[in-house]
């Protein structure tokens, strides 16, 4: 199936219509990928092909807040735990940012990240409850 990330900070920029255009489409053209590619290796159609989930790793990738979700805080330190061998941290550390030994685990590294997800974007303490709900909703169809 696919999965959409960065809803909150897509609706801040775009707008909420913009993004029921984007989902209408998006979705019409997964539903006819899966009646190409399952005709084309004889197996039935899938039953579901789109989701919406908290994103862990692959929205911090992208700089994008996970899933639907609105962020805690516009800043905020993202902390990672590295290898005390590993090659990214000269790197890192030439570019200034913190790092400690890991008081918990041997040979393990912390570095600190300062994380900015951008103008303009509301945190959840901003959102109200019937919004999120709005929102959930509407992802739903």
């Amino acid at each position: 199936g696919c999965s959409m990330s960065g809803i909150a900070q897509f609706v801040a920029r775009d707008g909420i219509d913009t993004l029921r255009q984007w989902c209408e489409s998006g979705y019409d053209a997964i539903q006819e990928y899966d009646r190409r590619f399952s005709e084309w290796f004889a197996v039935p159609q899938s039953i579901k092909t789109t989701s919406i989930k908290p994103s862990g790793t692959v929205s911090l990738l992208a700089g994008a807040t996970p899933g639907m979700h609105w962020p805690e805080s516009r800043f905020y330190i993202r902390r990672v735990r590295l290898s005390s061998t590993s090659e990214l941290l000269a790197p890192l550390r030439a570019a200034g940012y913190p790092i400690e030994d890991a008081k918990d685990q041997p040979n393990s590294s912390v570095v600190e990240i300062p994380v900015d997800i951008g103008d303009n974007i509301r945190t959840v303490h901003e959102v109200s409850m019937w919004e999120q709900l709005a929102l959930a909703a509407f992802l739903q169809k």
